[in-house]
């Protein structure tokens, strides 16, 4: 296993520790799955059924809440077909953990003592949890102002927290400087391999096949290329025959993925949003997103503040309690549907990606209002 440069295409070997290129481009893990249907763990009834796609092994992983193979359930939206795979009931409240347990038993594994994460609310969490899981001391750069619940989450944890005055970059610039002990989600190139567990589940659960359609909120989009990636291995190991469709929906107040994709004028600053998770102004892989709906047929889109919150009580009106960062997904195939980009008879999953119970006092001015 070895990391390559997103850019430059400079190679690093896995123990060198460094989470982003020198030219300041974006690491991917260079792993090669050879994985097929005949070797799932049948005594594993979590993402470790997957256990030989992944870059380390059950053997390595220490710090585990058995995360993952998360229920996929159906229901409608706007008379179309839609099935939810419902990564809020992970372990922390979101499918954050899929690329954290990768992020932190692989910095464990090189001797880190200590580890540093910058997040809007769920990776923090995520990362803290599994922290105090494995008595790591941690510490959580966030926002200033951010959720107040998800930052109870990460305190109850025992987590070390930072406030920071100013932008989600400068967020990220101030935990960056703990060097080799980052685990930012957004960097880390182990990430990934985590979050494409996602790929592996949608195809068992969907009878080993690429379901049609696939919808994920995308601030830097970790669930988009996790999908992405984890298809492109089982079609490359005969065990799929199709790439499902993806697509990425963003929040209008901040878009830059999707001003990227359609041509567009890139921001420097962008307004506020409800949806706090996919707030990321500079996303470092928007190019590899653009590049992956590209190539599956899909497309990126965004969707109105009031159309979020619309999508939040529709969901919960359904039973599904999505924070409102998950909602923009469902905003987005309210969208897609209405649009006739998906149809009645169409085989579309959404990730509802965050637990609502995160955001409660954010989720009732919502309903009042």
């Amino acid at each position: 296993m070895k990391f390559l440069c997103s850019k430059c295409k400079k190679e690093y070997d896995d123990s060198c520790m460094q989470w982003k290129c020198s030219c300041g481009g974006s690491l991917t893990c260079d792993f090669v799955s050879t994985f097929t249907k005949d070797k799932i763990r049948q005594d594993r009834h979590d993402m470790w059924r997957y256990e030989g796609a992944y870059p380390l092994s059950c053997s390595e992983i220490s710090v585990t809440f058995h995360e993952g193979l998360t229920p996929l359930v159906e229901m409608k939206a706007e008379g179309c077909r839609v099935r939810v795979k419902m990564d809020q009931l992970m372990p922390t409240g979101s499918f954050k953990d899929r690329g954290t347990v990768m992020v932190v038993n692989y910095l464990k594994l090189h001797g880190v003592k200590r580890i540093t994460e910058d997040s809007s609310g769920n990776a923090g969490a995520s990362v803290a949890g599994y922290c105090a899981l494995g008595a790591i001391p941690c510490e959580i750069y966030v926002p200033e102002g951010n959720s107040a619940g998800k930052l109870m989450q990460i305190r109850a944890y025992g987590a070390e927290i930072h406030e920071i005055k100013g932008s989600r970059e400068d967020v990220a610039l101030a935990a960056q400087a703990k060097g080799e002990s980052y685990a930012g989600h957004n960097w880390h190139p182990m990430f990934i391999q985590g979050t494409k567990s996602l790929a592996y589940e949608l195809w068992e659960q969907n009878g080993f096949k690429a379901p049609e359609h696939v919808v994920a909120a995308a601030g830097n989009g970790s669930t988009i290329l996790g999908i992405y990636y984890g298809f492109r291995e089982l079609m490359a190991n005969g065990q799929a025959d199709r790439m499902p469709k993806l697509f990425a929906v963003q929040a209008e107040r901040c878009n830059p993925i999707y001003r990227q994709y359609a041509g567009l004028e890139i921001r420097d600053s962008y307004g506020e949003t409800i949806a706090e998770g996919i707030a990321l102004a500079r996303p470092n892989k928007a190019d590899q997103v653009i590049t992956a709906v590209r190539e599956t047929g899909g497309q990126v889109l965004c969707v109105e503040e009031e159309e979020i919150k619309a999508a939040l009580k529709e969901l919960a009106g359904k039973g599904i309690y999505a924070e409102p960062t998950s909602s923009v997904a469902y905003a987005g195939i309210q969208k897609l549907c209405r649009e006739k980009v998906l149809g009645r008879e169409d085989d579309v999953v959404i990730v509802v990606s965050g637990n609502g119970l995160k955001a409660g006092s954010e989720i009732s001015r919502l309903l009042i209002h």
